[in-house]
């Protein structure tokens, strides 16, 4: 895997969890957020980088590692069947 401090995260990526991370912090609040797309791109921004930072976060997690360690062991199982002719008839995961 890449290094995690040099995966490109896209822009439009940042934004959809900035504006997630945004209406998350205002849900339980009296007061009414401004609706994510009548806001400014400045406004936007200290968000983005908040969700940048929240993605990179859980990339290096360890909780993160385990879901890609038991993914691949599965992956690697199904693989290993597949050679060995065990999943005819099967769904494709």
């Amino acid at each position: 895997m890449a290094d995690q401090e040099n995966i490109p995260i896209g822009l439009e990526t940042q934004n959809k969890v900035a504006e997630a991370i945004y209406l998350r912090w205002y849900r339980n609040v009296a007061r009414h957020p401004r609706p994510w797309n009548e806001m400014p791109m400045e406004g936007k921004e200290p968000w983005r980088r908040v969700a940048k930072d929240a993605i990179r976060t859980f990339f290096a997690s360890p909780e993160f590692q385990t879901l890609l360690d038991d993914v691949y062991d599965e992956g690697y199982e199904a693989a290993e069947k597949d050679a060995q002719g065990e999943n005819e008839g099967e769904e494709p995961r």
